[in-house]
């Protein structure tokens, strides 16, 4: 595409506008003409390797680089999963999946056994990554737009149980598949009995859309329920993609303000730190 700036990285024209790069490496990378482009070629080592996160994590394979150091790609392959700033044991996946538009999953270390929330396209080199980090217990699935590999994921770690809301269980995407399906409204813990996580019911994107609270980080990862809008510079439930209800959508948002969280994580959109539990009211207060 001729809106790269000269050098080695560029964006291909199958670009589907995800926001991916552009999250994951704002100096490189930038919204021209409804797609990505390289809109400055990386300045540092720090700007270089978080470009080639980007490019690993590209759902379309579309970012590419036409010179590598030696070493380099393996070396970045290894740095994932990602530590969420702020968080403690919180990591971005990585490797996002074209089946689900380029949603970011999240990898959750805990003593009870490690969580998957969402899931990354289906990749040996970072299924090796979380093995060496424990393996994965549980694969917590938020709705139907981001099942994406799920079963891919419990395949190769058959200890592993899927949960998700039944009224987002079908056929189609093997959904029907799944381990553990949630009923009702909750709120639920995990199986294991763990006080560390909350299954928080947020209908409205979709009809059984199901938020997850990991209280140790005070994080709320939220699928597509709640995000960071970075054109309004304020939360967003993204109206325009709303495939239910947005009358409940707002009033499950709405819900959230009895929950203590200091991080909305969500799987499209950018991600929201809080300053204080004051902060959180007004950003809320800003949307509703």
């Amino acid at each position: 595409r001729p809106e790269n700036s000269p050098g080695p990285f560029f964006v291909d024209h199958t670009c589907i506008d995800c926001d991916t790069c552009r999250w994951m490496a704002p100096a490189t990378f930038a919204s021209v003409g409804d797609m990505s482009a390289v809109v400055r070629q990386p300045q540092s080592a720090a700007e270089r390797q978080a470009a080639m996160q980007a490019l690993l994590s590209c759902p379309t394979f579309s970012i590419h680089v036409r010179e590598r150091q030696p070493g380099e790609l393996k070396a970045v392959q290894q740095s994932f999963p990602l530590p969420v700033p702020g968080c403690d044991s919180v990591f971005h996946t990585g490797f996002a999946a074209e089946r689900s538009f380029g949603a970011t999953a999240y990898f959750i270390r805990r003593p009870e056994g490690n969580l998957l929330v969402d899931v990354p396209r289906w990749t040996p080199l970072l299924a090796q990554r979380l093995q060496q980090l424990g393996g994965v217990r549980w694969v917590f699935l938020t709705h139907r737009d981001d099942v994406s590999d799920h079963a891919a994921w419990a395949a190769h770690f058959p200890a592993c149980q899927r949960i998700i809301h039944a009224k987002e269980v079908n056929r189609r995407q093997g959904t029907d598949q799944c381990e553990v399906v949630l009923e009702g409204e909750g709120p639920w813990a995990l199986p294991d009995g763990g006080g560390d996580v909350q299954l928080v019911f947020t209908p409205g994107h979709t009809a059984g859309c199901v938020s997850l609270l990991y209280r140790p980080d005070k994080a709320l990862l939220t699928g597509d329920h709640l995000a960071w809008s970075h054109r309004m510079q304020r939360l967003t439930i993204f109206r325009a993609y709303n495939w239910h209800s947005v009358e409940l959508q707002l009033a499950s948002v709405a819900a959230l303000r009895r929950l203590d969280f200091l991080h909305v994580l969500p799987g499209h959109g950018r991600r929201a730190r809080f300053a204080d539990a004051a902060d959180r009211e007004r950003q809320l207060e800003a949307l509703l």
